[in-house]
């Protein structure tokens, strides 16, 4: 990829205090570099019917049999006021009964991942099982933010409910199209940690899906 402008290879100051600017002899009007573009990193993938009917029962099941709490925040880079989350959440460990569930999301961010190449190693957080009632909703958000958080690559959400469930609690992208499938019941929609969503206020019925967090080093 050609460069309109190279930065420099070092910078120094010397003793009056200005700085020299050190390309190595090349021209920082005149260079390129190893740079690949990769138009997926821009967008969310969605996998229809990822889990069937029975064993989104089953994801529902593990969460119902975890301690439910409300939602909160912290310190991410949200985009939004405090305010902005209203659902509730169970957290699902890595226990025994859980080994399927967790054996069955490394595959899928494996096949997710091979679209958007980000280096990820696993779950640093247990699997977060959420409800959605009337009136509640999730404002425009990103998942990254700093701390632990800086570290989370790749985002995926899992419809457990069935469409007609619920109304209301559209999952958005800010910037990308509509995501339609991503409503049927077992669909996996992965996305980069980075890309700014939300779910629209539930209107009637009960939004329920899982979501994950894959984390590998920290962006560079």
């Amino acid at each position: 990829m050609d460069l309109l402008y190279t930065f420099p290879q070092r910078i120094n100051s010397r003793a009056s205090g200005e700085l020299e600017l050190d390309w190595g002899g090349g021209d920082p009007f005149r260079g390129s570099a190893d740079i690949a573009v990769n138009d997926a990193t821009a967008f969310p993938q969605t996998v229809p019917g990822a889990f069937s009917a029975e064993e989104c029962v089953a994801i529902v099941q593990l969460g119902a049999a975890r301690i439910r709490q409300r939602a909160t925040v912290d310190d991410r880079s949200d985009l939004a006021s405090r305010d902005y989350r209203v659902s509730d959440i169970a957290w699902i460990d890595p226990a025994p009964d859980a080994h399927w569930l967790y054996h069955r999301l490394a595959v899928l961010f494996g096949h997710a991942n091979a679209a958007y190449g980000f280096d990820i190693r696993g779950f640093v957080e247990p699997l977060q099982f959420t409800s959605y009632g009337a009136g509640q909703y999730f404002g425009w958000h990103v998942d990254i933010g700093a701390g632990q958080t800086s570290a989370r690559k790749l985002s995926l959400t899992i419809q457990l409910a069935q469409a007609s469930d619920y109304e209301g609690g559209e999952l958005r992208f800010h910037g990308a199209p509509g995501v339609p499938e991503a409503r049927q019941q077992g669909a996996a929609t992965f996305f980069p940690s980075f890309l700014a969503h939300e779910v629209t206020p539930v209107t009637r019925g009960l939004r329920r899906s899982l979501v994950a967090w894959a984390y590998g080093p920290a962006f560079r």
